[in-house]
């Protein structure tokens, strides 16, 4: 199975988008998204890679679940790629849509009142997300900061075009992974000292240095974790927190963070995988991650 960075957009052709669009700008989006289903029926039967990828993960996250006594996630590959369909349908209305009627819930926890403490003192925070979870929906957050968020743009390109054609949100700037340098950092760490916030995926090796990475387990499997966002973020010398966005009903999401201890990289990676699994566990149809992710298991 490819890398992630090797696979191929699925169905994200420009004119479909904007058909998608029109839908949706019409109708609304829970329209759009019923509408959406048989269009994810039909794309399932061609996205192998995909398919097989959910099935992998299925298979691992039941084991784990047997293997501690928990109740097992029952759902099929299409009711998982139909979930990540909807999540980008969210993004979409985040991100392009003034309207949007996407609503947010809390996690409440001493991390979530230390994270709000320091925005409120205008205090840079570095952020580590991840592909579970929808993260692009923290754009239509009335409390968001001015963002700047680090993407693989090459790899989804037609869908990025479509969202920075039709974008309207102001507190969101992209920057690409493709081309982080000492003057890349150099530049976040002044955005860090004005109060602003800049995030990075953690939860993908890099194209650039397929490598570097350490070796975590999530489900019990062993999982390569990218040490060049935690080394950024370390860089920084800035408060570090991962963050998640879990969809729990219809356009509503709830928030969730942890503070990440970054003097060691390693101890860092594995608190962020905790971190990860633990919302897995919450959330087990809204793990994005349609790639070999876990390794050695057939």
């Amino acid at each position: 199975m490819n890398k992630w960075y090797q696979q191929r957009e699925q169905s994200a052709g420009k004119i479909r988008l904007e058909i998608l669009w029109f839908v949706y700008k019409i109708f609304g989006i829970r329209v759009l998204k019923l509408i959406t289903y048989p269009v994810v029926v039909v794309i399932s039967l061609f996205a192998k890679p995909g398919v097989k990828a959910s099935k992998k993960y299925r298979k691992i996250l039941n084991s784990y679940q047997q293997n501690h006594g928990l109740k097992e996630s029952r759902f099929s590959s299409v009711s998982h790629i139909y979930t990540f369909a909807c999540a980008m349908i969210d993004k979409m209305s985040a991100s392009c849509d003034k309207k949007s009627k996407i609503k947010f819930e809390i996690n409440k926890n001493k991390d979530w009142y230390e994270f709000q403490k320091l925005l409120g003192n205008n205090v840079g925070v570095f952020l580590i997300c991840s592909h579970l979870g929808n993260i692009e929906a923290l754009s239509a957050f009335s409390g968001a900061k001015t963002m700047h968020a680090f993407m693989q743009i090459t790899q989804n390109k037609t869908f990025h075009n479509f969202m920075m054609q039709h974008n309207n949100t102001k507190n969101t700037l992209l920057h690409s992974t493709e081309n982080i340098n000492i003057a890349t950092a150099a530049e976040m760490f002044e955005n860090l000292k004005k109060g602003d916030l800049v995030m990075m995926a953690g939860d993908r090796t890099s194209p650039n240095t397929p490598q570097k990475n350490e070796t975590v387990k999530i489900l019990g499997k062993n999982c390569q974790i990218p040490i060049g966002t935690f080394k950024f973020a370390r860089a920084e010398s800035c408060p570090v927190f991962a963050i998640c966005l879990m969809n729990i009903t219809h356009e509503k999401y709830k928030i969730y963070v942890k503070k990440i201890a970054i003097e060691s990289t390693k101890s860092a990676i594995q608190e962020y995988a905790k971190f990860l699994e633990k919302l897995i566990l919450l959330y087990p149809k809204q793990w994005f991650n349609f790639f070999d992710f876990f390794e050695n298991t057939k």
